[in-house]
């Protein structure tokens, strides 16, 4: 079975990957908060930055789905794994945001396995464990 391994308040997890069912429900959860970043990043682009109202008009576009980033981001996490989500309270209590980013990064690896496919095209044999 493939797995991540991710440090979160200091102490290590085993992050186990989900079966192709529970991996696409999950993938499902990420459309709403990725969707909301990319449509306000999206929209901000059209702004023009010239003047402070428009500067203004910039922040409050990304400002809503950005500052609840980290929060949503905890809960993606603790949705993937029943490991995470049983040590929830001392993760909330010790981890970082930092640590909490990483470990996502780790379990985005695991829903969207795209390395395998790069490797077998490139020809690169090995595999991570």
């Amino acid at each position: 079975m493939k797995s991540a391994n991710v440090v979160l308040g200091g102490q290590g997890y085993e992050v186990k990957a989900l079966p192709i069912k529970q991996s696409k429900a999950w993938r499902a959860q990420l459309e709403g908060p990725f969707g909301a970043l990319a449509g306000a990043l999206e929209g901000a682009g059209r702004i023009e930055l010239g003047s402070g109202l428009d500067i203004g008009r910039l922040v409050r576009t990304v400002s809503g789905t950005l500052i609840g980033s980290i929060d949503t981001l905890m809960e993606l996490l603790f949705a993937y794994s029943p490991e995470l989500a049983a040590d929830r309270e001392r993760i909330e209590e010790e981890a970082y945001d930092e640590e909490a980013l990483l470990a996502l990064v780790e379990v985005l690896k695991l829903a969207y396995p795209f390395g395998v496919v790069l490797g077998m095209v490139s020809g690169r044999t090995a595999s991570r464990t």
